[in-house]
């Protein structure tokens, strides 16, 4: 079977899969996409070792020095998110997140306060969707646990800010990978001149996916508005039941931590 053979047949979402399937088993998403790569690279090369190496090792290469010369942009790239993760780190080391949580449950008064200040800190903390979710979900949850908020409707109301805010914000991982596509694209069509980030900021008005799913998630956590099987989350919430046991259970430090915060009806 030839490349193109391989890239037309069914073998094709093989790489994907992989990717997926070892990320939801050992929760390792580096190492999985890993695997997931070098099983794209030997269906590539008819599962040539040396040549899906070889592969591997260019396009890697091709990232960083193309056309005899540096490609400055990528780096800028690199640069841009290792300065995110020395932001992620800081923000964890010096505990920020949990004091303005210590914050938080002293002037949250209902459970619409507590959906609203999780969209709210979703809406702040656009720097990146992993980023976001890790953050922001770490120091909603005891909120929404204390105010009986599904950890269904949390999760809802975390994946519709992460994602939505980082792909129209500039200053976020996703907003720089898309204004480098942006940039590779106005090269590729003589367009360099146009500029990547103004492009980008004349994009997001036709972003509908973003805009909509913050305009519903506003709905849904001004109005509580539950339909069908989060309609279910929501009403076990109400009976102490915040989440599927079936599922798992959380860390018994969490657990523990939650007995302790008071509860004021």
């Amino acid at each position: 079977m030839t490349v193109a053979s391989y890239a037309d047949s069914a073998l094709s979402l093989l790489p994907p899969l992989v990717a997926i399937v070892l990320a939801i088993i050992t929760r390792r998403v580096l190492v999985s996409l890993g695997l997931g790569i070098i099983v794209g690279a030997l269906l590539l090369n008819q599962f040539a070792l040396v040549d899906s190496a070889k592969y591997i090792l260019n396009k890697a290469t091709s990232l960083f020095w193309s056309d005899g010369a540096i490609s400055s942009w990528n780096m800028y790239i690199l640069g841009f998110l290792i300065f995110l993760g020395m932001i992620t780190a800081l923000i964890s080391v010096s505990g920020s997140a949990r004091a303005f949580a210590d914050w938080a449950r002293q002037h949250i008064r209902n459970k619409r306060d507590a959906r609203l200040l999780t969209v709210f800190l979703g809406c702040v903390v656009f720097i990146d969707d992993y980023f976001n979710s890790l953050v922001v979900g770490s120091i909603s949850r005891p909120l929404t646990d204390r105010y009986q908020v599904s950890r269904a409707k949390l999760a809802y109301l975390l994946d519709s800010t992460a994602a939505p805010i980082c792909v129209i914000s500039p200053v976020s991982s996703w907003g720089a990978y898309i204004i480098a596509l942006i940039g590779g694209i106005l090269a590729t069509h003589g367009m360099a001149d146009a500029g990547h980030f103004n492009v980008f900021i004349e994009m997001i008005p036709m972003n509908f996916y973003a805009i909509f799913a913050l305009l519903l998630l506003i709905a849904v956590a001004i109005w509580d508005l539950d339909i069908g099987p989060m309609r279910a989350h929501e009403l076990n919430a109400q009976k102490g039941e915040l989440y599927d046991e079936a599922k798992g259970t959380p860390p018994v430090q969490i657990l523990i931590y939650l007995k302790q915060i008071p509860v004021k009806l």
